[in-house]
């Protein structure tokens, strides 16, 4: 498995427990946004950060992406 990838689940992980989640409705939630595929691309940036930081990015960026849809 990439860094990425782990980084990925990592991510997945700590959003369904701050949000009181389901693995699905997260992955659901994730894929419907793009949210996969930001932390991909950002990696190289958001693993250094703290994992608040990283909640509250992921909620930051749904929330933009919802404004578009």
């Amino acid at each position: 498995m990439s860094k990425e990838a782990g980084f990925l689940i990592y991510c997945m992980e700590r959003y369904r427990h701050f949000k009181g989640l389901s693995g699905s409705e997260v992955a659901d939630l994730f894929e419907s946004c793009k949210v996969d595929e930001y932390i991909m691309k950002y990696f190289e940036s958001l693993h250094t950060m703290g994992e608040q930081y990283i909640i509250k990015d992921i909620d930051d960026y749904i929330a933009e992406m919802r404004k578009e849809n």
